[in-house]
């Protein structure tokens, strides 16, 4: 896969990982099938430390600059009319517009900086329904209250969801893929199974689709997601982030969900993937500049 890289970057490459694996800050890309052990305890030992020329302009705004561009199935181009939709689904029971959580505020953050061409909604993860009929609105450009194969082939669609919400994200994409409604792209974090779904499975109506976890405590997500048809969905990866015995405070979050289902709070808290996951959103999204108004 080639790369060009438009603005310096610093990533570390760490020598206890596969071959081809990159791995290091949340500047850095990780596009591999391979998994990718992350957190407090890094080898720095035999690093080394790569910085292309210049300063690292740090900030959501140069997400784009963090991954190379790819030239797998999954690339396609931004329709200049259709806006992009990015729906979230935060876990457990926690609602919608609660701000203290990393779904809900990676939301915020996005329908701040894109007044118009991006529409993003956070729902609850046992509102999916909610989520596929909104979905659907918004596909509507003329408003006939059905939807063309244009309308459909036009769909930009980015779904992210945390635990119980990274099944619904799946879940989502498979219920869009039955009326043959394309997804550019899938994150799950921590992603844990309802009764009755398949998280695992990546449906092919997914261009491209990444998966973080952690292994640790009592509750912890799917650790290795995959395509139902490789030849339509890239997998970016299954990103496994150690904590060990790093420890974030995440001191806003409910002290049960603190003692009970520690490093599942952690990696929901956790700044540095959320990051990555903005990013890996980012680069489906235009530039702000290239904004159009809203279809509402």
């Amino acid at each position: 896969m080639s790369a060009t890289w438009r603005n310096p970057i610093l990533f570390v490459w760490e020598g206890t990982l596969g071959e081809g694996v990159i791995c290091g800050f949340w500047e850095s890309q990780i596009i591999s099938d391979a998994r990718c052990d992350l957190g407090s305890k890094r080898v720095f030992g035999g690093a080394i430390l790569l910085v292309v020329s210049g300063l690292i302009v740090a900030g959501e705004r140069n997400a784009r600059a963090w991954f190379p561009a790819s030239d797998g199935p999954s690339e396609k181009t931004l329709s200049a009319k259709a806006p992009v939709i990015v729906v979230g689904f935060v876990g457990g029971f926690v609602r919608h517009d609660n701000t203290v959580h990393s779904p809900v505020q990676l939301a915020a953050r996005i329908r701040d900086e894109y007044r118009s061409g991006v529409q993003v909604e956070v729902f609850e993860n046992r509102r999916r329904e909610q989520a596929y009929q909104e979905i659907l609105k918004l596909l509507d450009a003329d408003h006939d209250g059905k939807l063309s194969e244009k309308e459909k082939a036009d769909a930009q669609i980015i779904l992210y969801g945390m635990s119980w919400g990274g099944a619904e994200t799946v879940a989502l994409a498979r219920e869009l893929g039955e009326q043959k409604i394309p997804v550019l792209l899938t994150i799950q974090v921590d992603s844990v199974t309802k009764v009755g779904q398949n998280d695992a499975v990546i449906s092919a109506n997914v261009a491209e689709a990444a998966n973080f976890y952690q292994t640790e405590g009592l509750l912890h997500g799917q650790a290795e997601i995959r395509a139902a048809d490789r030849a339509s969905t890239r997998i970016l990866g299954n990103f496994r982030i150690a904590y060990g015995d790093k420890t974030l405070k995440c001191e806003n979050y409910p002290w049960y969900d603190r003692v009970f289902a520690k490093y599942h709070t952690e990696i929901e808290c956790d700044p540095d993937v959320w990051k990555r996951v903005e990013a890996l959103i980012r680069l489906k999204l235009p530039a702000v500049g290239e904004q159009h108004p809203r279809t509402d």
